[in-house]
C-alpha cells in the first residue's frame, strides 16, 4: 500500500512510519524542510517536498496514494498555551490544512483518510463512560478547529470512503514532550494535573497509539476514541507520578492557578473524561499493551534505573 504521512517527524508520526516501513508500505511523508527531509530519509521514508495549505500542491502530492494519515499538529508550549496567537499555526493544521488533505484525497480517488483527533473535546463526564458515538462534546475555542478537522474526515466518509478520526487521550512515553514535561515538574514536587482528585484523566501508551493508527486503516469509517484501559482519576495519576520520581507526594496546584496560568486550556485540561476504548477494540481489533497511567509510569521509572545501572 502506498501512504502518505503528515507530521511524520512527530511523537507519533515517526513511530507510525517506522511500523509501516516494517509492514512493507510504501511510505512518502511531507517535509517542510531540508531538516525535516533529512530525518525522513534517516528514517527510511520518501520526503516530498509540499504546501500543506496550498490546495493545488497538496493534490500533486498525494496522487497515487492508497491512504493518507493527517498525523500533524503544532501544539504550543505549556507556558503559551493560554495565548490565541500561539495556537494560530495548529488552527491552520487542522483546519485549512485536513481541507486541503480531504479535498485532494477526493480529487485523487484515495481511498482511506486518518486523522489524528484529541480527547478533550468532550463535556465533563464526572465518573461516567464516555464514548464517541454517545457523548455530548463540548469544544473550547482552541479545540474548534479539531471538530472542524474531524467534520472534513466526516465529508471524506460521506462520498464513500474510508475516513477516520482517532481522539487520542494524553501521551504517556519517554518519546512525548508532555510525558518529559510532567516528570520535569513532578521532580521539583508538582503534579501538573489539574481538576478535582476525583474527576478521570485518559492517557495512552504513545507507542500504543501507533499500533491503534495501524489498526484503524481496517477499521470502518468513524470516530474512535483511543485511550488506556483504565483512566485514573486525578489523584491516582498524582501517584503514579510521584512514583514514577521516587517521591511520596507531589502538591497539586488548585484549578484557579490553572486557569490563570493555562486559561480555557487548563480549564478543558481539568474535566473528568473517563473514555472508553471498547468501540475502537470492537472495531480494529486493537488493544493497549499498557492498560493505564500507574503501569506505564512503572514501566519509565524502571527503563530509567536499568539505564542508570548499565551507565555506572
Amino acid at each position: 500500500m502506498d501512504v502518505f504521512v503528515t507530521g511524520a517527524t512527530g511523537a507519533l508520526g515517526r513511530l507510525v512510519v517506522q511500523r509501516l516501513f516494517e509492514e512493507g508500505h510504501r511510505v512518502r511523508a511531507l517535509a517542510r524542510s531540508e531538516a525535516n527531509a533529512g530525518t525522513l530519509r534517516e528514517a527510511r521514508v520518501e520526503p516530498v517536498t509540499a504546501d500543506l495549505f496550498n490546495l493545488d500542491s497538496m493534490t500533486r502530492t498525494v496522487a497515487g496514494s492508497d491512504a493518507v494519515l493527517h498525523l500533524a499538529t503544532r501544539i504550543p508550549p505549556a507556558m503559551k498555551v493560554r495565548s490565541r496567537k500561539a495556537w494560530a499555526e495548529n488552527d491552520r493544521i487542522r483546519g485549512i490544512g485536513t481541507r486541503n488533505v480531504v479535498d485532494a484525497a477526493l480529487a485523487n480517488g484515495v481511498g482511506t483518510v486518518l486523522y489524528h483527533s484529541f480527547y478533550a473535546v468532550y463535556a465533563d463526564g464526572r465518573d461516567r463512560w464516555i464514548e464517541a458515538d454517545s457523548s455530548p462534546v463540548d469544544p473550547l475555542w482552541f479545540l474548534e478547529t479539531n471538530m472542524e478537522a474531524e467534520a472534513h474526515i466526516a465529508r471524506f466518509a460521506s462520498t464513500g470512503g474510508r475516513g477516520i478520526s482517532l481522539r487520542m487521550g494524553w501521551f504517556l512515553g519517554l518519546e512525548s514532550s508532555q510525558t518529559m514535561e510532567l516528570l520535569g515538574y513532578a521532580r521539583h514536587g508538582f503534579a501538573m494535573v489539574p481538576g478535582s482528585s476525583e474527576a478521570y484523566v485518559p492517557s495512552i501508551w504513545v507507542h500504543d497509539t501507533a499500533e491503534a493508527v495501524m489498526a484503524a486503516l481496517r477499521a470502518p469509517s468513524g470516530v474512535y476514541d483511543v485511550v488506556d484501559d483504565e483512566p485514573l482519576t486525578r489523584a491516582e495519576y498524582a501517584e503514579a507520578l510521584a512514583a514514577a520520581v521516587g517521591r511520596k507526594r507531589l502538591r497539586r496546584p488548585p484549578m484557579f492557578l490553572m486557569r490563570l496560568f493555562a486559561g480555557s486550556a487548563g480549564e478543558a485540561m481539568g474535566r473528568s473524561m473517563r473514555i472508553s476504548n471498547r468501540r475502537f477494540k470492537d472495531a480494529a481489533g486493537w488493544a493497549p499493551s499498557v492498560r493505564s497511567a500507574r503501569e506505564g509510569y512503572a514501566r519509565l521509572a524502571a527503563g530509567v534505573k536499568a539505564d542508570a545501572g548499565r551507565s555506572a
